[in-house]
Parts: structure tokens; C-alpha cells; sequence
């Protein structure tokens, strides 16, 4: 009986893993579908997601700012009588209105030059979008050469209440043509005088003109840079083209004078055309600048019957070939 109950307990020991055995195998498979639905659960959702799209993004705010840029400052200047005026202009080419703005010069040569405007700075409460201000200063050469450049600056506070400054670009000054007045001698008196001054050369190329015209033109900018003409004279020989002429003047402020010879030569009737600048004169610093003014004007082209400046335009298409006219004097000028 004693080995008969142990058997049977040892049968339902037996029974009994199996029993939990097999119920760990049901909650596995049990677990296992719960996952299995919950990864579809997930994967539907996703999907949803997928379809929809993705979220749109927000837009970022943005901060109109004014463009520092649309702020310019032009200058230029010109002799005017025994003056030498300088503008500067302010152009506020912005969306916002500026204010305090100070327009003031920077720098400018002293030693030849003599502020007459009061002040040295010009302000302005504010400049509207889209419009300018002109300030403009005076000067009085106390020489009657005058050379260097004048800078302006300017500043002013933007909307948001910052400071902005910008400088103007150099203007340059090489004037002494226009700082003289006509002095009459005779040519005798011209060649004498002339052995005892200073004196400095150039010459000047210019390929779109015969020598002839060359010489007409350089007795019209003689005369408009204020020279007495003291003589002139043109002789062919040979196929080749000589000419000279001779120009005196003193200066306006020093007495001082200085004297001009101009040697033209070329092949007759065939454009290409040089022409020796020499200018002499009691102040070695009127020759340097008397010289450069000299050898720009000869090199500008001029309109054969009123002798204006043409423009850049006009010269660039007469190089090709082509034919413009004077705006000034309405003539025809080509080939």
C-alpha cells in the first residue's frame, strides 16, 4: 500500500508540470498575439501618418531690416569765377526715413584752398525715403595753383537708432589753367623771357586726328585754359606737317607767370598726330599741374565747329566709324 501512494504521488507531481508547462505555453502564445497586434496597432498608425503627410513647418518670423547700401553719398565740384565750389550729395534710397544726418568735410588742401562757407559741416534733421540733400561748400585758392583732393563724410542713426557713417570718394583737383588770366607780350619778349624760367615737357599721341586738325584744336584750348596766344603757325613740307604755337598768362592770385609752346607734327592729311606740351613758368608748382591740365584737354575730343566736349558715348561710336551729333551746336560729326 506504502509503495502503491508514493507511485500515485509521484504521478501527480509529474501531472502537475506538466499542467504548468503547458499554461506557460498558453500565456506565451497569449503574449506573443498581444504583441503582434500591438506592432499592427503601431504600424496602421504610422501608416496613417504617412498618408497625411508630414506636418507643415511653421514660418519664421523675419525683421525688415533698411539696406545700409541704399544710403549714398556722391560729391563733385568745379571752378566757378575765383571760386572753387565742392557739393556733396545725400541720397536716401531706402524705405526708411534717417535722421541726424551730418554732412561734413574730411579733408581738402589747405595750403591752396581756403574754406569760405562758414562751417565745415552741414545737418539735417532727417532725410525722407527716396529723397537727397545737397550740401555744397566754397573755397578760395590762395595759390594760383591748386592740387590735392577733398574727401566729405557723412553719419546718421537708421530707424532701430544705430549709427551708420560713410566717406565720399576722393574728388580730385588739378586746376591751373582756370586760376589764369591772358597776359599779352610779343614773341620776341616770350622767347627771352622763357630762357630764364623753369620748365617740363610731355607729348601727347593721338591717333583719330591729322595734324592739322590737331593744331586748330589746340589754338581753341589754348585760348578757353586762358593763354594770350603769342603766336601760331603751320607748315607742310615734304608730306610731313610742322606747327607751333605759343601761349602766355600769370596767375590771379601771385602775378606769377607761365608760358606755354605747343609743337605739333604728323604726316599731311593722315590722321596720327603728336603733339610736345612744354610749359615753363616762375612757380616750378604751376608746371606739373599745368601740364596734366593741358595733355587732358588735348586728348578730349571736341566738336569741330563749337569746340564742346563730347561724350563718352559719342567718342566710342566715332571710333567705330560711326556718326553722332554735337549736342550743343546740333552738327554732324563723322566720317
Amino acid at each position: 500500500m506504502l509503495l502503491q501512494a508514493i507511485y500515485s504521488t509521484e504521478q501527480l507531481v509529474a501531472a502537475g508540470g506538466i499542467i504548468v508547462f503547458l499554461i506557460a505555453i498558453v500565456i506565451w502564445v497569449a503574449m506573443g498575439a498581444s504583441d503582434e497586434e500591438s506592432s499592427e496597432f503601431f504600424d496602421t498608425r504610422k501608416g496613417a501618418e504617412e498618408e497625411k503627410g508630414p506636418k507643415p513647418e511653421k514660418p519664421k518670423k523675419t525683421t525688415l531690416l533698411p539696406d545700409v547700401k541704399a544710403v549714398k553719398m556722391l560729391r563733385g565740384g568745379a571752378f566757378i569765377g575765383n571760386r572753387m565750389r565742392f557739393k556733396a550729395k545725400v541720397v536716401n534710397e531706402s524705405e526708411y526715413t534717417i535722421t541726424d544726418v551730418t554732412v561734413h568735410l574730411v579733408s581738402y588742401p589747405r595750403d591752396a584752398l581756403m574754406l569760405d562757407s562758414g562751417d565745415d559741416d552741414v545737418h539735417y534733421a532727417k532725410i525722407e525715403p527716396g529723397a537727397f540733400r545737397s550740401p555744397s561748400f566754397e573755397f578760395i585758392p590762395t595759390q594760383d595753383c591748386v592740387k590735392g583732393e577733398v574727401v566729405a563724410g557723412m553719419s546718421y542713426i537708421d530707424y532701430r537708432g544705430i549709427a551708420h557713417s560713410l566717406t565720399s570718394r576722393p574728388y580730385t583737383i588739378r586746376a591751373v589753367c582756370d586760376l589764369l588770366i591772358p597776359d599779352e607780350i610779343s614773341p620776341e619778349e616770350f622767347r627771352l623771357t622763357l630762357q630764364d624760367l623753369h620748365s617740363g615737357d610731355l607729348v601727347v599721341s593721338v591717333d583719330e586726328w591729322t595734324p592739322e586738325t590737331m593744331y586748330e584744336k589746340a589754338q581753341h584750348i589754348l585760348d578757353d585754359s586762358n593763354f594770350h596766344i603769342v603766336s601760331h603757325e603751320i607748315e607742310p613740307s615734304g608730306g610731313v606737317v610742322q606747327a607751333k604755337i605759343e601761349g602766355w598768362a600769370k596767375g590771379k592770385y601771385t602775378g606769377k607767370s607761365v608760358g606755354v609752346e605747343l609743337l605739333i607734327s604728323g604726316s599731311e592729311g593722315r590722321t596720327g598726330a603728336s603733339c610736345t606740351i612744354k610749359v615753363s613758368g616762375e612757380d616750378n608748382a604751376m608746371i606739373v599741374p599745368a601740364l596734366e591740365d593741358l595733355r587732358s584737354r588735348l586728348c578730349t575730343w571736341l566738336c569741330p565747329r563749337c569746340q564742346s566736349t563730347l561724350t563718352a558715348n559719342q567718342v566710342t561710336k566715332l571710333r567705330r566709324g560711326g556718326v553722332v551729333e554735337c549736342n550743343y551746336c546740333g552738327a554732324t560729326i563723322g566720317r
